[in-house]
């Protein structure tokens, strides 16, 4: 698997951010993956780390004392604000049982330099952080389309400040009369896969995907730079292209790594 880096050039603050997600780690067998993209991010030096879930491949992963491992490592270069994602919750194969794994967690929540924002936000230079975590039944079915506006309004978005959203899933916040409501200045997303298209055909599709991660085949908004009212909107294809937990598994080293870097200025 290779490592692409994709820059973005945007307005606003001073900041040089790093946007990664889908990292979907599930044992040891992934670090090699996992300190390539390391490396990659020590290079940028970047001034803060946004990771928008689907840190794990299930709720329970094996060698977890290496990834609280590697993300100290990550938090050691500059701040990580981590948000959830619907990975996290699976239990089982099935998707039948679903919890977050609070042992994990708790590990994870006392690493120095990690934010963890699960419906919370962090005030840093002026930049308004803010996790929001969907809930499990939206990821079961297209059809459980949750009330944006209601998550919204409860968020602490800070008008006087630069509001960088991070949320899984972009699919439900493409709704230009919603973002006119509210002073959201980015939103960071993954969950998509890039709609499982490969880099060099990315130019043809542009921001579209062929596959929906509920394995339906459709042209859908899907990867990149969307600009819609006042919000930019950056959705990247992830790290891991295919979950371990997908029948089709032994594919995903067709796929590259993404790493994200949005550059802003004032």
């Amino acid at each position: 698997m290779r490592i692409y880096n994709k820059t973005y050039n945007l307005n606003g603050v001073n900041a040089n951010i790093v946007h990664i997600s889908d990292i979907h780690y599930y044992s040891k067998n992934d670090m090699k993956n996992l300190n390539k993209v390391l490396d990659e991010i020590k290079k940028i030096e970047p001034n803060y780390i946004c990771i928008t879930g689907d840190l794990t491949d299930e709720s329970n992963v094996f060698d977890e004392e290496m990834l609280i491992e590697w993300l100290t490592k990550l938090s050691n270069i500059s701040k990580v604000m981590l948000s959830l994602g619907n990975h996290e919750f699976y239990i089982n194969k099935c998707n039948s049982i679903y919890g977050l794994n609070n042992e994990l967690f708790k590990k994870i929540k006392n690493i120095d330099n990690l934010y963890f924002l699960d419906n919370k936000n962090v005030l840093i230079d002026d930049i308004n952080f803010i996790g929001l975590t969907l809930p499990v039944g939206y990821y079961l079915s297209e059809s459980n389309k949750p009330n944006m506006e209601k998550y919204l309004k409860e968020l602490k978005i800070k008008e006087k400040y630069y509001n960088i959203l991070l949320c899984h899933s972009p699919i439900n916040l493409l709704n230009e009369d919603l973002l006119k409501k509210y002073k959201i200045n980015l939103i960071l997303c993954g969950h998509t896969h890039g709609g499982m298209i490969p880099r060099i055909l990315k130019p043809i599709f542009k921001n579209n995907g062929l596959i929906t991660p509920s394995k339906k085949i459709t042209l859908t908004t899907s990867y990149g730079h969307l600009k819609i009212y006042n919000t930019d909107i950056i959705i990247t294809s992830g790290i891991t292209a295919i979950s371990n937990m997908n029948n089709f598994k032994m594919l995903k080293n067709i796929y590259d790594m993404e790493i994200v870097n949005i550059k802003i200025k004032k």
